[in-house]
């Protein structure tokens, strides 16, 4: 016996489940998102901003050419010559962001680890008291 599927209601949940877990607020291009500020308010801050980087710290020379055959053999020609100039400064750009990903991530854990250092200070100085 075949079952019913009810298609409606299959993409109802769907989209519940997206407004819940907020999905829809995240930008979708790159001309939605925000560029991010710094902020003192916390350690989740600096935390988003170090997994940001952990997955955003390489940069991609070049993006995939579509449209018109022509356009694209124009623009592909163009990339082949303008490479000699700008795919070692984009390299470069890629090693520097590996150097600055890694301070990020030093400077979380220092920071956790000056968190877990105070509150055992306090745990201390109250047992002392």
């Amino acid at each position: 016996m075949a079952e019913v599927i009810n298609v409606e209601k299959i993409m109802d949940e769907i989209r519940e489940n997206i407004r819940t877990s907020g999905a829809d607020k995240i930008p979708l291009t790159i001309a939605d998102q925000k560029t991010v500020k710094a902020s003192t308010e916390g350690p989740s801050d600096l935390e988003q901003a170090v997994e940001y980087l952990t997955y955003n710290y390489e940069v991609q020379p070049c993006q995939l050419l579509t449209g018109n055959p022509v356009k694209v053999f124009v623009k592909r020609c163009i990339r082949k010559l303008a490479g000699y100039f700008f795919l070692p400064i984009v390299q470069q750009q890629n090693v520097l962001n590996q150097y600055y990903l890694y301070v990020a991530e030093t400077v979380v854990e220092q920071k956790n680890e000056i968190k877990t250092l105070k509150a055992e200070i306090e745990r201390l100085e109250k047992e002392a008291k």
